[in-house]
């Protein structure tokens, strides 16, 4: 008996040094303190708007995981997915089936990130510069093709994709939760997307065990502007049309949430279910702003507090447990 309690507790006191374990709990505060001071937080409508919202940027958020895991990242997403959402209703409106504008606007965000990863290792730019022009590149782009106009495209065959549900739950949360728990577990199991952790951790050790570094990242920056250009896509099919000054700032939220969620640039790690409910944090957050009548121009203050407070907690922790590993060194010799 006592040494099924001391399983028990051993087992506890593991699963609360997890990242995910106190997001889930703070998760369930928060919704709780939210929720009974506004019953509207509760409400189906309300649940809807944040699980469609949640939805298209989770479809991001696996790229920018996939990213920052190997030690990279890429803030030219919310430019891409303003250039996918305006070129897709664009297409859509001269008369392109959605099936071929899709495909064409898939193909323009792939282009992007083959550019961004081969700037990146052909020529060892560094990510931030590159990703930043690229930036800046294409949100001029936008800008100078739509002239600053938006686009309407209210068709049933464009926004169904986006709009549809399943027993009254929106059919992209419900794809979006299932695609989120396949990434994970292929994170987790599958040793081509293990090999990521490898090249974060210290990618010079990486190359000398046969990862082709150069070609993985090139990859992953592809997946990931084309998961940007498909978010683009869905919030053009969800907002019936496109504006071209849309998305501003939405690859800084990404980023916090990926943080939150235990990812790193330094040693290679994090979790797709971490970043998931980090941005579910960041959701409930905001939501939780609106109901108490925050001014919601607060919110981007709140996001900041909590990256440093997160990266505060990081470089103490793994100071610690630095400390922890030269303690023990030193008791064996």
């Amino acid at each position: 008996m006592l040494n099924k309690n001391n399983s028990l507790i051993s087992r506890f006191s593991q699963l609360i040094y997890h990242r995910e374990f106190f997001l889930v709990v703070i998760l369930v505060a928060m919704c709780f303190i939210i929720g009974n001071h506004n019953e509207g937080f509760w409400t189906m409508a309300n649940f809807k708007g944040l699980a469609r919202s949640f939805a298209l940027d989770s479809v991001v958020l696996i790229g920018m995981t996939f990213l920052l895991i190997s030690g990279m990242f890429d803030i030219s997403v919310a430019s891409v997915m303003a250039l996918s959402s305006f070129s897709f209703a664009l297409l859509f409106v001269n008369g392109l089936p959605v099936p071929i504008a899709a495909l064409v606007t898939l193909a323009i965000g792939a282009m992007i990130g083959y550019i961004n990863g081969f700037v990146i290792t052909q020529f060892k730019v560094n990510p931030f510069i590159t990703t930043l022009s690229m930036q800046t590149i294409v949100r001029g782009l936008v800008q100078a093709l739509s002239q600053g106009k938006p686009i309407r495209a209210a068709a049933k065959a464009f926004t169904i994709y986006s709009t549809s549900e399943i027993f009254g739950i929106p059919t992209v949360f419900i794809v979006s939760v299932f695609i989120l728990i396949g990434v994970d577990f292929l994170l987790r199991n599958i040793r081509y997307f293990r090999q990521l952790y490898f090249i974060g951790g210290n990618e010079t050790s990486a190359e000398l065990i046969g990862i082709d570094v150069k070609k993985t990242r090139i990859i992953f920056y592809i997946i990931t502007a084309m998961l940007a250009a498909l978010s683009g896509m869905l919030s053009a099919s969800r907002l019936e049309g496109s504006t071209p000054t849309a998305y501003a700032g939405k690859e800084m939220i990404l980023l916090v949430a990926a943080v939150i969620g235990g990812c790193s640039l330094n040693v290679g790690e994090g979790t797709m279910l971490g970043s998931a409910l980090g941005l579910l944090f960041l959701f409930v957050l905001n939501n939780g702003l609106i109901m108490f009548r925050v001014d919601i121009f607060w919110f981007n203050f709140a996001v900041g507090f909590f990256l440093i407070v997160v990266v505060l907690i990081n470089t103490f922790s793994s100071e610690a447990i630095a400390n922890r590993q030269k303690k023990n060194i030193k008791l064996k010799l």
